[in-house]
């Protein structure tokens, strides 16, 4: 050793190897990979044949830390902690060498997000009780429209509670004959009609949403006159009636001036009818009727997806982006999926591909259930394209947990997993 390593109390190459090989044996293995390190760099040409000895003993020190990570994600995988073993996996990843251990690991975050997947799935497919469903249905009703309904007795909650089921059929004649028997009905009229367009009776459907309409005072029915003008504004725009679908939008807005829904559906109705610069038009004069100085998120939504429409991408990231600052600035994190997805189409077409992969992972944490498969394949092909192969990886195989059997998306999935380097 020279005189500068006594002075200063280096060791041999030799010194350090031993000291690390006790550390080794007794199971001290993060200390002993920076000990086998520093005989790496203390070797000198005479010590060569501590060379390969020594890295090898590095690798082996990173594989026995990675198995201890190993370990405890599996622990906090049996007390349900799936996000935090998860992460101890990740770290796991990171420190391997070998590549049977690195592959071991890749498999063992594979199953993790696949049953974090199906778990996910499932808890958000319990069904709620007759009781549950009721009270969601009944949240909306107008005090006279509740009041009118229990007059009616049970085959009104029996009937409402088969519509929600899809059984429009058995729900019919109970509406019908409620609506029959009751002294003066209003708000039947309203749920008769709806049911009579789910079995296919468009002319005995308008003709109770118009009953319904007929029987309210000028300040009377909240959403339950708005959501009328609007069923009756659909019917006469699969008439092909564009004119009377826009009459039907302009009575909700004659009806409930300071509401501005009206003004929402009529702006929608017009940008899906593609006259997005009308669409415009109609909630400037929102922002006019209602005269608040306070910003109305969803006319500011409806505002970025008609310039979406009118073709002026800047602008309607501009207004969807202030949308998604005043939803995360009061902690919302749960997306409308019209806007999120517009957005990530718009901000990955002006090359923010990065941005676009945030809202996808927004989407797929959010409660759209009926497409969180297509918003992680989503995030599998940016990811893919941002070349960040095993994030791309883990959110494929997250999709491909969600897609059903035999469908061509599964198809598709699978060989975006395989294209992945």
């Amino acid at each position: 050793m020279s005189l500068l390593g006594k002075l200063f109390g280096r060791k041999s190459a030799t010194e350090e190897k031993a000291r690390a090989d006790a550390l080794f044996d007794r199971g001290e293995h993060g200390d002993a990979k920076l000990v086998y390190e520093r005989a790496l760099d203390a070797c000198t040409p005479a010590d060569a044949a501590l060379l390969e000895p020594c890295r090898a003993r590095v690798i082996e020190c990173c594989d026995q830390i990675a198995r201890k990570r190993i370990a405890e994600s599996e622990r906090l995988a049996r007390e349900g902690a799936d996000d935090l073993a998860e992460n101890e996996l990740e770290h796991a990843r990171q420190t391997a060498k070998s590549p049977e251990l690195l592959a071991e690991i890749e498999k063992r975050i594979e199953n993790l997000v696949r049953r974090e997947a199906r778990e996910h799935a499932i808890a958000d497919q319990r069904e709620l009780d007759d009781d549950e469903r009721y009270d969601l249905i009944a949240g909306s009703f107008e005090l006279e429209q509740a009041d009118e309904y229990a007059a009616a007795g049970d085959d009104v909650r029996r009937a409402l509670l088969a519509v929600h089921s899809g059984d429009h059929a058995a729900a019919l004649p109970l509406l019908e004959q409620a609506a029959k028997d009751a002294a003066s009905p209003r708000y039947l009229w309203l749920e008769v009609g709806r049911a009579r367009l789910l079995c296919g009776d468009v002319p005995g459907g308008r003709g109770a949403l118009e009953a319904f309409l007929s029987k309210l005072a000028p300040e009377e029915g909240g959403d339950a006159r708005l959501s009328a003008h609007i069923e009756l504004a659909a019917i006469a725009h699969e008439a092909g009636d564009v004119e009377g679908a826009i009459a039907q939008h302009q009575a909700a807005l004659e009806a409930l001036p300071d509401d501005p829904r009206p003004y929402l559906a009529l702006a929608r109705y017009l940008r899906k009818a593609e006259l997005p610069e009308e669409a415009l038009e109609v909630l400037e004069g929102a922002l006019s009727a209602l005269d608040t100085d306070k910003p109305v998120l969803a006319i500011i939504i409806e505002q970025g997806l008609a310039q979406a429409e009118n073709g002026n991408d800047g602008a309607a990231i501009e207004r969807l982006e202030k949308a998604v600052s005043m939803l995360t600035a009061q902690q919302h994190r749960d997306l409308p999926p019209e806007l999120a997805t517009k957005l990530a189409e718009l901000q990955e077409r002006a090359g923010n591909k990065g941005r676009a992969l945030d809202l996808f992972a927004l989407l797929a944490e959010g409660s759209d259930i009926a497409n969180r498969m297509t918003y992680h394949r989503q995030m599998g092909r940016l990811f893919a394209e941002l070349g960040h192969g095993t994030e791309a990886r883990r959110a494929l195989q997250r999709a491909l947990e969600l897609a059903p059997e035999g469908s061509p998306a599964r198809g598709d999935i699978e060989r975006a997993l395989a294209a992945i380097p």
